[in-house]
């Protein structure tokens, strides 16, 4: 069995009894055998051993992003068009023009990434506008949030959509002021368009996988929940596992209700091993914040809106039901305070017959104090995201009045709640997904232009690690990974400076320099 002994660390791990001090972890095979002072582990220094001297670097456990959607940050490096750089309506148009001439034999143009709000003009938009630059073939543009998408002329028709189309409930096509659709969909009626273009193949899915898990590797991220899992996907990734080609610890979290959809997918069978999981169902509530689609009791600011209820609570109640009887959690994404009120009243009941299972709420953006107790007292659960508030303020500011921006995903009151917290990214919502981003912003709690979001909700740069690592695990039920301890698994992150010494703004400064999981270097800088 190999030896790998990592000493002169400066080690850090977060969970509940962890004695800072030791300076040297032993790792044979794949999992962890010792930790402690040099001195006294010289019997693990023999023939052999692989001795790797961290002078003073920084050990510690693999990050853990709770909620990232892998095939499709890994589409966006391969197969789709990315258009979040876009600094405008027009910037946008001329990349998928220069797309479209770049690749005339693709049948559908598919991109993703645009946020009207950081426009001058701050405009949707609309068919009208796409059809400028290609009218020839279908193009179908996904908001940087995945709530809402914008087709063209040429997509609509394809589609067989028209004005008398039937809007499946929970969703909304938008209709100009001729009547017919402006080109603009939203939530559940996303799937009119998006279920008529033609599906990846489990290769294709494949090789988008393998593209995220290098970004991955680089950002220190050794395993992975991602949780919107279809069952071609879901296929895909067992097959993975099955040719041991993962090379990361991967959650799937499967959706069992398809956008645009009535019959729900068949429940999948719970499964556990040492890199791939299948132990929760997802479901949509509501949309997100920065699109206006979350669900509020309220408005958004100088308007009327208040977002879209997605789920029918009997057919809900169902489907989590029968998950849970196969010994299946549930992750359900729950934005806006109305919708949270939603699935905390549903989660509450279901606390009753089976108060073991993982009752997770994905995003978690607008609690009241009221759901943070009630989910203290059923064992619910959240995972959260800090990024948001870097790439996405500026939208929350803009939409939201100050009642809501007040508690705008409310790190701190969660925790003190007793509430257990992850923290992730949901890339590709945000481009930056380097935890380092997250935990800068859950301390900073600022926008990438400056402006302080909820700064009474702020959270220590520890706390911020912890639910990147030894919580995010707890949340995924996976007891043997997330942190410094002998007989758990070894997938460790090697940093070139503390992170527990950095100045709130520079977080992100901190470089991985090496990345391992199940006790092999699998990245290094």
């Amino acid at each position: 069995m190999s030896i790998t002994v990592f000493h002169n660390a400066n080690m850090l791990s977060f969970h509940e009894g962890f004695q800072p001090g030791a300076d040297t972890l032993v790792v044979e095979g794949n999992r962890i055998s010792a930790i402690g002072r040099f001195d006294a582990l010289q019997s693990f220094v023999q023939d052999g051993a692989n001795l790797i001297d961290l002078s003073g670097k920084t050990l510690m456990p693999g990050m853990n992003d709770s909620h990232i959607h892998v095939w499709k940050v890994g589409n966006l490096k391969t197969f789709m068009l990315d258009v979040r750089a876009a600094r405008s309506l027009e910037e946008m148009l001329s990349m998928i023009s220069d797309y479209h001439r770049a690749f005339p034999d693709v049948a559908w143009i598919v991109a993703r990434g645009f946020n009207e709000a950081g426009w001058a003009n701050g405009r949707m938009p609309e068919r009208t506008d796409l059809d400028k630059v290609v009218k020839d073939k279908p193009v179908y543009v996904i908001r940087t949030c995945a709530h809402i998408a914008v087709a063209n002329t040429s997509a609509i028709e394809r589609c067989g959509i028209s004005a008398d189309t039937v809007v499946p409930e929970g969703g909304v096509m938008y209709k100009g002021s001729d009547g017919r659709p402006n080109g603009i969909f939203s939530e559940t009626a996303l799937g009119l368009v998006a279920n008529q273009i033609p599906p990846y193949t489990i290769a294709e899915l494949q090789t988008m996988v393998k593209a995220a898990r290098e970004e991955l590797y680089s950002y220190g991220v050794t395993a992975v929940t991602d949780p919107a899992v279809d069952p071609l996907l879901l296929e895909a990734y067992y097959d993975l596992h099955r040719r041991n080609e993962l090379g990361i610890r991967l959650n799937a979290i499967p959706i069992l209700l398809p956008d645009g959809g009535e019959q729900p997918y068949p429940v999948p069978d719970y499964f556990d091993s040492g890199f791939f999981k299948v132990n929760t169902v997802k479901f949509f509530s509501d949309g997100g914040l920065s699109g206006k689609t979350a669900a509020l009791k309220g408005h958004y600011k100088d308007s009327q809106e208040q977002g879209v209820l997605r789920l029918k609570r009997e057919q809900y109640i169902g489907l989590c039901t029968a998950a849970m009887e196969k010994g299946l959690g549930l992750a359900t994404h729950a934005i806006g305070d109305a919708a949270i009120d939603f699935v905390v009243d549903i989660y509450r009941q279901l606390h009753q017959s089976f108060p073991q299972l993982i009752k997770r709420i994905e995003h978690l953006g607008l609690p009241e104090q009221r759901h943070l107790d009630l989910m203290a007292a059923n064992n619910i659960a959240t995972s959260m995201q800090t990024v948001f508030l870097s790439e996405l303020g500026k939208n929350f500011i803009r939409y939201l009045d100050q009642h809501y921006l007040d508690h705008c995903y409310p790190v701190r009151s969660v925790l003190d709640s007793g509430v257990l917290v992850a923290l992730s990214s949901d890339a590709p919502v945000v481009k930056d997904f380097n935890p380092m981003k997250g935990v800068e912003a859950a301390v900073t709690r600022k926008n990438n232009e400056g402006d302080s979001i909820a700064p009474q909700e702020s959270i220590s740069i520890a706390e911020a690690l912890k639910a990147y690592t030894a919580d995010a695990a707890r949340i995924s039920v996976a007891p043997d990974f997330g942190s410094l301890k002998e007989g758990h698994l070894a997938d460790l992150v090697v940093l070139d400076r503390d992170p527990l010494q950095q100045q709130p703004g520079q977080i992100t400064a901190v470089k991985v320099l090496e990345t391992w999981v199940d006790g092999q270097k699998v990245w290094s800088r």
